[in-house]
């Protein structure tokens, strides 16, 4: 696989949106993204200390009553639409992302390149086949005037793309990607492109809503949330085991992550997991304390994967920072949830398809 050197998610935000968000960064490179694909020190304890000092109480944005799912139908894009607001309803949102013509074409434009190239990538190189812009900002800003925007992408043996949700759902699944899937944008276009040894699946994002408030949080997986994977295979660039690299290309336990809005960040994080016998599970921690990629949100990743049928607890504490027009806000973070995994790991039958195939990196 030819991979470029940009190795980060794409993201440009309003000046003091940029400030807040870094994970965004983590998933293509626009204005406010970081260089470093170092994701830090690792924290095997699921705790880092700090000094929490707020006036407010931080809540999760009440997640549906109703659960919606969807199965594949053979049409990536439609089906990866249905699928991002599916879970986007799920955790709670009330109202769906639109389908954007602009980010469409960008998204699309840029998926044909990577498919044409056998490239994974949020950089296009002039002379190339398909090329329409060096950067994904430069792509989505001939599209149309936003006001943020962002990007995630995922290519690979096309063999890997058994059907037409793995691209989608490999992205979401992945921590960094899912928090910029789940973070608070208003529209977004989605593209799709093969050729007959590589697929590639691109998703850009645009402007933002106020549908998460400076007090609420999205926890993922989300409260009493059921059918739950156990496992997740670490093809995430760049990767929560940085510091960690035996885990890369290894199943390790389904990635639990929480996150405030845009315009938040979230400190002195403190993560503990336990099974319903109490017993403690360890994970590789990644916050804003160790991670220059994290702002708005923090990463629990268990270094092995889930019991089938099992039900976990998580407890955070936390700190969660507004900053908007009125200034800095402070919300003490104190929340416990709980959720159930599915009877079967279903990434492992994935990994067998094809011969071993690995799944699609996803950038």
């Amino acid at each position: 696989m030819k991979q470029s050197s940009a190795a980060l998610p794409s993201i440009r935000l309003s000046a003091l949106a940029a400030l807040t968000v870094a994970v965004l960064a983590a998933c293509g490179g626009g204005s406010g993204s970081s260089d470093s694909n170092s994701a830090g020190s690792s924290n095997n304890t699921g705790s880092q200390s700090g000094s929490p000092a707020a006036s407010r109480k931080a809540s999760f944005l009440p997640p549906a009553s109703t659960v919606q799912s969807v199965a594949a139908t053979g049409d990536p894009i439609a089906d990866s639409v249905a699928y991002l607001n599916a879970m986007r309803h799920n955790v709670g949102y009330t109202t769906a992302l639109s389908v954007d013509k602009g980010l469409t074409t960008s998204s699309q434009n840029h998926a044909v390149y990577l498919a044409d190239n056998s490239i994974l990538s949020h950089g296009e190189t002039a002379g190339l086949p398909g090329f329409t812009g060096a950067y994904p900002g430069d792509r989505i800003d001939k599209q149309g005037s936003y006001s943020t925007w962002g990007e995630v992408t995922s290519a690979g043996d096309v063999r890997a793309f058994t059907d037409s949700l793995v691209g989608v759902r490999g992205l979401f699944d992945a921590p960094y990607h899912r928090v910029l899937m789940l973070d608070n944008f208003a529209s977004m276009g989605v593209g799709s492109a093969s050729s007959s040894t590589w697929q590639a699946f691109n998703i850009d994002f645009g402007n933002e809503t106020s549908a998460l408030s400076g007090t609420q949080v999205i926890a993922y997986p989300y409260p009493n949330e059921t059918d739950v994977p156990t496992d997740w295979y670490v093809n995430e660039i760049p990767s929560p085991f940085a510091s960690a690299p035996q885990y890369n290309q290894t199943y390790t336990g389904y990635p639990i992550t929480i996150q405030g809005n845009m315009m938040s960040k979230l400190s002195s994080v403190s993560y503990t997991v336990t099974d319903s016998g109490g017993n403690a599970v360890a994970c590789q921690l990644q916050t804003s304390a160790n991670d220059t990629l994290l702002t708005n949100a923090a990463m629990c990743v268990p270094f092995k994967p889930l019991n089938s049928n099992a039900t976990y607890t998580v407890h955070v504490v936390g700190v969660l920072t507004t900053f908007g027009a009125n200034g800095t806000q402070n919300s003490s973070l104190d929340l416990t949830w709980s959720f159930t995994t599915k009877a079967a790991s279903t990434t492992k039958v994935q990994k067998l398809n094809g011969g071993g195939v690995r799944p699609p990196a996803v950038l």
